[in-house]
């Protein structure tokens, strides 16, 4: 029997911990509800998890998996925000940070409810065609907890590697934050989206050209991958000295969570005043994730 772990992290409790203004255990965060519109304390322990979040039978193989790769993550991750410099890195480090990126991507309760979506998205469609009753079962099972969960743990496997290998192309630069205010994190922390071509195109994703990727490495630093067809990155290095750039980052992340935005300080009022604006980010609709 391997380790037993009950509950589960869906976004690493050591990175957490890196947006905690504590500097050893307990660590704690506020965090924002966005449906809610609730801020609680909490320690970094209880967020971002859930129980038994990816098990599929009780050796507990896939927690154990992410366990195993975070330990060799977190060592080039920790270079990485002690450096603030990407240059630093050797290539199989930024192998390693390219396909932990992958993974965080694909592991959230976020993707797990945009494959509980699409699947209901797609059953309505194969619903109508009498001739296909073991698609129809197949899909329905996505429907549900213990299905998506399948299905996330079959993408999670078959995927990772052609994400992984988009990422490491993409030119790599960081945001520090010289400002005052901290950078936030969320519960789905790895922000895509596309300037250029703004418009979802779920057949392509990541590889449509314009594409971005932000990801908060702490509150002072923003990992960002640019596609090299379509931006000059001049600087491995830029600096956010207003609050109007830090607001921005943040705002990613109150768009691309799940349901919750985390942040060492209790102000969320700048993350109201986002959702006030554009009330569909609490609304976690995600059909514009899906392949009509």
């Amino acid at each position: 029997m391997g380790r037993e772990t009950k509950r589960q992290h869906f976004v690493p409790r050591f990175y957490l911990n890196t947006f905690s203004e504590n500097t050893e255990e307990p660590y704690y965060l506020y965090c924002y509800d966005l449906p809610e519109d609730r801020v609680f304390g909490s320690n970094t322990m209880d967020i971002a998890q859930g129980e038994y979040f990816y098990d599929l039978s009780d050796e507990q193989f896939i927690e154990n998996k992410f366990a195993d790769f975070e330990a060799v993550f977190s060592q080039a991750y920790d270079k990485l925000v002690d450096s603030a410099d990407v240059t630093a890195l050797t290539p199989e480090e930024r192998h390693v940070i390219s396909l932990f990126l992958s993974h965080q991507h694909i592991r959230t309760r976020k993707f797990r409810e945009i494959v509980k979506q699409a699947s209901e998205h797609t059953l309505e469609i194969v619903e109508e065609d009498e001739g296909e009753e073991e698609a129809r079962k197949a899909v329905k099972a996505g429907t549900r907890e213990e299905g998506a969960k399948q299905w996330q743990a079959q993408l999670t496997a078959n995927a990772l590697q052609g994400f992984a290998d988009i990422l490491y192309r993409m030119d790599w630069f960081l945001f520090v934050n010289k400002t005052e205010y901290p950078l936030w994190t969320s519960d789905h922390p790895i922000a895509i989206f596309n300037p250029i071509n703004p418009e979802p195109d779920p057949k392509r994703g990541i590889k449509r050209p314009g594409s971005k990727v932000h990801v908060p490495l702490s509150t002072d630093l923003v990992l960002a991958l640019y596609d090299p067809g379509e931006y000059f990155v001049k600087s491995k290095r830029e600096e956010l000295r207003e609050k109007e750039h830090v607001n921005f980052q943040n705002k990613l992340q109150v768009e691309h969570s799940h349901r919750q935005v985390f942040s060492p300080l209790e102000d969320f009022e700048f993350a109201r005043e986002v959702i006030k604006e554009n009330p569909e980010y609490a609304e976690r609709d995600y059909s514009d994730s899906f392949v009509e």
